[in-house]
C-alpha cells in the first residue's frame, strides 16, 4: 500500500518558516512584519500573508497593537519569570503522576541522551533536546489538552532563549545530570523527590534567564 503524505497549507507553510526564522534568530524580538511586506517576501496575497500573522499573535510570537504591524514578541525577565512558574507548576504535577507509577517515558531517556552526545555543543544547540525532554514528561499524561498547552508554552521558552542567544544558563554537563536524577527518582516511585529535583533545576535556569534578560533591558537591546 503506498504511502499518504499530508499537505501543508500555504499558510501553514508561512507559519512553520516564519517560526523558524524567529527560533533561528534571523527574525530578532522587536522585528517589524507588516502583511505588505510578508505577503511580498512569500510572493502570497495579502490576505495569505495576514492569516499566516494572526495564528503567530494568537501564539504568542508576535505582538500587535491597534493599527499597527506585528512584531516578533519582546520578553523581558517579568515574563521570564511567569512563563517558568507556568512550566513548573504543569510539569511538576507530570513527574507526581509518572512517578506514581514509576513510568519513564522512553522519548525523555532519548532526548537526554541526545544532550549528553552535544557536551561539546553551544548552548543553543542544546534547547531542542532539552526542550523535548521536559515535554516528554508531559506528552507522557496522555492528555491532549494539557500537551496542547505546553507546546505553547514551550514557544515562548524557545522565544526567551533566542532573547539571550548563546548564553549558558545551565551546564550541558549538569543539564544531563539532573535529568538522569530526576528519571531515577520516577523509576523509583519518588515523587515528592522527583518535584523537588525538577523545582531546583527549573528554578535556576530561571533565575540565570532572568538576569540575563534583565541586562538586555538595562542596555536598551
Amino acid at each position: 500500500m503506498s504511502a499518504r503524505l499530508g499537505v501543508v497549507s500555504v499558510v501553514q507553510a508561512m507559519i512553520n518558516d516564519l517560526r523558524s526564522r524567529i527560533f533561528d534568530g534571523e527574525l530578532p524580538p522587536g522585528t517589524p512584519l507588516g502583511e505588505v511586506d510578508v505577503a511580498a517576501h512569500y510572493g502570497v496575497a495579502r490576505p495569505t500573508a495576514k492569516a499566516a500573522l494572526e495564528n503567530l499573535v494568537a501564539s504568542g510570537l508576535l505582538a500587535r497593537n491597534a493599527h499597527q504591524s506585528a512584531r516578533v514578541t519582546v520578553l523581558d525577565s517579568a515574563d521570564a519569570r511567569d512563563i517558568y512558574q507556568t512550566r513548573a507548576i504543569i510539569e511538576a504535577e507530570a513527574v507526581r503522576l509518572l512517578a506514581s507509577t514509576g513510568h519513564v517515558p522512553q522519548a525523555a531517556h532519548e532526548a537526554n541522551a541526545q544532550i549528553t552526545a552535544l557536551a561539546d555543543a553551544s548552548p543553543a544547540q542544546i534547547i531542542e533536546p532539552d526542550l523535548k525532554f521536559h515535554a516528554a514528561l508531559v506528552n507522557a499524561l496522555d492528555s491532549a489538552r494539557t500537551s496542547a498547552i505546553y507546546a505553547q508554552l514551550s514557544d515562548e521558552i524557545r522565544l526567551c532563549m533566542t532573547h539571550v542567544q548563546d548564553a549558558t544558563l545551565l551546564s550541558t554537563e549538569n543539564i544531563a545530570a539532573e535529568h538522569q536524577r530526576l528519571l531515577d527518582q520516577i523509576n523509583s516511585r519518588d515523587a515528592q523527590g522527583a518535584a523537588s529535583t525538577l523545582a531546583d533545576h527549573l528554578g535556576r535556569a530561571s533565575k540565570k534567564l532572568e538576569a540575563h534578560l534583565g541586562l538586555i533591558q538595562q542596555n536598551g537591546k
